[in-house]
């Protein structure tokens, strides 16, 4: 499989995700409890961007060893509390 196929294969993972969230949102809302899924359904949709973008591009998929989990920090956070191999560089941002 080629990078493009990966960036697609993963993009439409996420997809399924997006779908997943906003119909347990809407069987939540039929059953009158609401569920606050919009913060996640609109980062899902940037990351769907951000891959997107990435097969458009050509860019290289990256290898397991260079995945790394980005937190979110506080607004006024004043380091990284974690940082990403050296020479791995973020794609599409």
């Amino acid at each position: 499989m080629d990078d493009n196929q990966k960036w697609l294969e993963a993009a439409a993972a996420i997809e399924k995700d997006i779908t997943y969230l906003k119909a347990a949102m809407a069987d939540a809302k039929r059953n009158g409890i609401p569920l606050g899924l919009e913060q996640e359904i609109l980062q899902l949709n940037v990351v769907l961007d951000i891959y997107r973008t990435n097969s458009a591009n050509g860019v290289v998929f990256p290898h397991a060893d260079d995945l790394f989990c980005i937190d979110n920090l506080a607004v006024d956070a004043t380091e990284i509390s974690k940082t990403a191999p050296r020479g791995l560089k973020a794609s599409a941002f």
